[in-house]
């Protein structure tokens, strides 16, 4: 009996140190899971904060102190820059070698660029092929120049429709954005911005114009297609020639007028060929920078959007503004050396408008005809001109 009870406690005390034991075990187990849960915890937290501290560098990356969109990340690119001016237009100084500095200080040196003026690389009339190709990473010429290509762009021809040539940007790359016939047009190369010059007036050396009838049977300089539809409508010869032949052409006599903007009376010195301007903003050239496409792909995202936020409609707005400086000091050196300068108003600007309105009508019912909601296009030009 007396070892039965032995065996029986030692039995029992056998049982509850096991039963001890087997609970140590499994807190240390609860004790070391937690700590491995805690551990794994403080890891993820670690992980979350760091992945956040990289999402604001990042954001830092793209966005200095003072909203300016500036890049680290990307390749090194030479770019290639071809347009027709000469080196000492407004353009060539102001948009293209100011948008080449600020690209080259927003990515830290990395992008830079040779500019060639002047026709260096091409005639003016090949600058946009020159971007398709790659010949030019970007370049800078007129619509008009590729005759028959970009018949849409020419919206921006039509009569009295641009005032300003910072409005003409504004147009030109908000109808861009919105309609999707415009894009195809130019979907061989990506468009930086599209802008107008100023205004065309009509230059003459020794015509008093001031009515449609006085331009019957002179020839006439016209800027564009669009421009010689207006002059044949009035029983003028349309005359096509680069802005750098007029010049010579008004001071021999080879033609008798020239539809351009005011800023040419400086630029190109007309004011010492011309003595009247007849003043009615009939119409404005529409130009482009472009890029070649597989050249913009080849950027980082970061640098493609320093690029995109120096261009765009910000630069197409800034580009017009550049001209209408142009144009001002235009007109000041036409006036301080002489010129007259005829403005149209009332009955006599109504005439003319009057004259011009079967060139809008026939643009609309032409690129209706393809399929371009060309009414609707021409009214949201207006729209953006009277705001």
């Amino acid at each position: 009996m007396f070892w039965r009870m032995i065996g029986s406690k030692k039995f029992m005390l056998a049982a509850f140190v096991s039963a001890f034991f087997i609970m140590l075990a499994a807190c240390a187990e609860d004790t070391g899971g937690n700590e491995n849960g805690a551990e794994a915890s403080e890891n993820n937290n670690t992980a979350e904060e760091a992945g956040n501290d990289n999402d604001n560098n990042n954001e830092a990356a793209a966005n200095n102190n003072d909203g300016v969109v500036t890049s680290d990340d990307g390749g090194d690119h030479n770019l290639t820059v071809s347009h027709f001016l000469p080196a000492n237009h407004p353009i060539h100084q102001n948009v293209l070698t100011t948008l080449a500095e600020d690209m080259e200080e927003r990515t830290n040196g990395r992008i830079t660029s040779d500019i060639y003026d002047n026709n260096q690389l091409g005639a003016p009339g090949a600058h946009y092929d020159m971007a398709v190709t790659g010949e030019a990473d970007l370049s800078l010429s007129v619509h008009a120049y590729s005759s028959g290509r970009f018949p849409i762009a020419t919206v921006i021809d039509l009569p009295f429709l641009v005032e300003s040539a910072e409005k003409g940007g504004e147009i030109f790359w908000t109808l861009y954005e919105e309609f999707e016939e415009l894009q195809e047009e130019h979907n061989d190369t990506t468009p930086l911005f599209l802008f107008s010059a100023e205004p065309a007036q009509i230059l003459s050396p020794d015509k008093k114009i001031e009515s449609p009838e006085d331009l019957q049977g002179l020839r006439v300089r016209t800027p564009s297609p669009a421009g010689a539809e207006m002059l044949e409508a009035l029983g003028a010869t349309p005359v096509t020639m680069p802005m750098g032949e007029v010049y010579e052409a008004l001071e021999r006599g080879a033609i008798d007028a020239a539809m351009a903007p005011f800023s040419t009376l400086a630029d190109y010195s007309f004011y010492e060929v011309v003595d009247y301007v007849t003043v009615g903003n009939f119409s404005a050239t529409p130009f482009f920078g472009v890029m070649n496409t597989d050249v913009y792909n080849s950027l980082s995202d970061s640098d493609k959007a320093v690029l995109d936020d120096l261009t765009q409609l910000d630069m197409s707005m800034h580009a017009g503004a550049v001209f209408d400086q142009a144009g001002e000091n235009g007109y000041n050196a036409g006036a301080e050396n002489g010129v007259e300068f005829i403005e149209l108003s009332g009955d006599n600007l109504a005439a003319w408008e009057e004259a011009f309105q079967p060139i809008v009508d026939k643009w609309i019912e032409d690129m209706a005809a393809q399929g371009v909601p060309a009414q609707e296009m021409y009214d949201r030009a207006v729209e953006i001109r009277n705001n």
